[in-house]
Formats: C-alpha cells, structure tokens, sequence
C-alpha cells in the first residue's frame, strides 16, 4: 500500500480546554463572555441560554444541537432565565486559521452552525471525556478537537436566504467538501495512475467543461497543475533517497524522465539532481 509525503499541513491550533458541564441556575442574569486570545466553540447539549454577540442587535434562542464559534476577542452575550438547567460542552483553543476565520468573518462575527445529526456533539463529550483525565488524556482529546477542526474547516456556505452567519452541518454531511476537496482527495489517492480531466468528469457526474471552471474557480489552478505538483511532491523521498530518475517519474505517474526533469523545474526552477544538490 502506498503512502503519501505531505507537504501541506494544517496551521497549528492548540486547545486549550475541552469541557462538558450542567448548570442548574436559581435566578437569571446576563454574562458577559470575551476571551482576547483564544478561540471559543460552545455547544448546547440541551437548550441554553440565548445568545447575542456586540455586532448582533438581538438574542438568538439555543435549543439543543446548535454550536458557536467566537474568534478571539469577540464580546458576547448570554441571557440566562430565572430558573433552568444547562447541558452544554465547550473547547477553547488558539492559533491563527484561515478557514475558522472565513466562517466568522460576517455580519454577526460568529458562526451558528445547526448539528442536526450530533455529530460534533459526540466529538465534543469524547474530547471533554478525555480532558477529564487531565494531562495524561490531552493527546486523546487532541485527537477529537481535530476531529472537530476537520468538520469546521469544510463547512459549507450558508444556504441561499439565509443568514450569513448560519450553518448547517446536515448539508455538510450530504455534501462533506467542496468539489476542491474531493477531487483533491481523489488524486491524492489516484496521483500514479493515468488521470485525465475526462475520467475525473465521469468519476463526479459533471461535464468536463463544468468540472474544469468549477475546480480553477474554488482552487485557483487548473485540475492538471494540481495533480502535476502532487506528483513532482511524492516524488521528493524518492529523489532524496538517491533513486534513479527514470525509476521515480514511473513510480509518480510520469510517462518519462524528461516530462518529469521538465514539470519539476517548472515547480522548483531546477533540475531535479541540481535542487538535491543545493540542498
């Protein structure tokens, strides 16, 4: 089975804590919530308490399943009743993440996302789980905040209508990522083998002229270039570890050492063997 050799790699985020809690309050009141540096993901198990943030006028209700995430410094607000009782899970973490911030960058400066099928939820009561270990159970938590991180990072757009800031994890689950991703995904998998945008069309249903507009416009490159860098990246350990070129083009999926010498310094403004002497 073969491997892969990431050179892309998510930004580093730190979570800092992982909590699931019920709270039975005797008398109402507003808290006033703001954490300058870290980011906040706060989840309502059962319905809690409304919630309006310093660039939304009015309070949102918070029945069951329904999560928000806050950026960092974000000021906002919630309204809790007379008498109730609480069941929420909440992570706190840090790092600077350009999808996180696509998706609170609106009107509201959150995001409301609508988890019908609890998915996060059950992430979030592992990772708390987990948590509750104290240090010796952070890398399992760890592994359940990335988890969450996965579903925040390919979440849809809000639907046509609605707000800007509103979510839903159940067109998530019908769709799970982009045509971006899932092709990206796909050659990834596939890179060695012959790929044409034709076999691509016919593997997602769509025409390929659809396909190729489609992926330039979400990916900022055409089909082929993504799959071309793919290659000449798994091709480095090979390269590295002093294999023959013509050998390493037929194990990346390239017809020939000569197209592979040429897309790689296309990539990297030189040969192969000159890059490997520099470095």
């Amino acid at each position: 089975m073969g491997g892969f050799h990431f050179t892309e790699t998510p930004p580093e985020m730190t979570l800092v804590a992982a909590i699931a809690q019920e709270n039975r309050l005797e008398r109402g009141g507003i808290n006033r919530c703001r954490h300058p540096d870290l980011w906040v993901l706060d989840y309502s198990i059962t319905e809690c308490a409304p919630v309006r943030t310093e660039k939304l006028a009015s309070f949102l209700e918070r029945p069951g399943g329904i999560a928000h995430l806050y950026p960092p410094g974000r000021r906002y607000y919630e309204a809790f009743r007379e008498k109730g009782r609480y069941s929420s899970a909440y992570l706190l973490f840090s790092g600077e993440n350009v999808e996180l911030r696509r998706v609170t960058d609106n009107s509201a400066g959150f995001a409301r996302i609508l988890d019908p099928a609890r998915t996060m939820q059950r992430l979030l009561l592992n990772a708390a789980r987990a948590a509750s270990r104290g240090s010796r159970g952070y890398r399992e938590s760890f592994a359940f905040f990335c988890g969450v991180l996965d579903l925040l990072e390919h979440l849809p757009p809000p639907a046509d209508n609605a707000a800007d800031y509103l979510y839903d994890f159940g067109t998530f689950c019908a769709r799970r990522n982009s045509l971006r991703d899932q092709v990206r995904e796909y050659l990834e998998q596939h890179f060695r083998e012959h790929i044409t945008v034709g076999r691509i069309a016919q593997k997602f249903g769509v025409s390929e002229s659809t396909l190729s507009h489609r992926y330039r416009r979400e990916a900022g490159e055409t089909l082929i270039d993504t799959l071309l860098r793919i290659r000449i990246e798994q091709s480095l350990p090979l390269l590295q570890n002093g294999a023959p070129l013509k050998r390493i083009a037929s194990e990346v999926g390239f017809s020939s050492e000569f197209y592979y010498s040429k897309i790689f310094k296309r990539i990297y403004g030189s040969s192969p063997k000159k890059l490997i002497r520099i470095r």
